[in-house]
C-alpha cells in the first residue's frame, strides 16, 4: 500500500470510528489525550486487517503511534 493511500485510511478511520478530525500528521494523538489505550487497540487492529502485518502488543504505545507520521512510519517498517 503506498504511504499516501495508507495516510488517506488512517485519517479515514480516525474520523469514522473516533471522530477525530482536522489533525496535522504529527499532531499528538495519545500524548494529547485525543486516543486512549482501548482506542489504540482499535486503531492497531485496523492496520493488521488493512496491511496484513502483524502488530505486536508490546509496540502498541505513543511511542509508535502517537502520530499519523509515526503510525505510517511504523507501518512501512513492518511491511518492508
Amino acid at each position: 500500500m503506498k504511504t499516501e493511500e495508507l495516510e488517506r485510511e488512517i485519517y479515514a478511520f480516525l474520523e469514522r470510528k473516533l471522530g477525530i478530525s482536522g489533525i496535522g500528521r504529527d499532531d499528538e494523538l495519545v500524548s494529547n489525550g485525543l486516543v486512549d489505550s482501548g482506542n489504540l487497540v482499535r486503531v492497531a487492529t485496523h492496520l493488521e486487517r488493512l496491511t496484513g502485518i502483524e502488530i505486536p502488543d508490546r509496540d502498541i504505545d505513543a511511542d509508535h503511534f502517537d502520530t499519523v507520521a509515526m503510525i505510517v512510519d511504523y507501518v512501512a517498517s513492518k511491511s518492508g
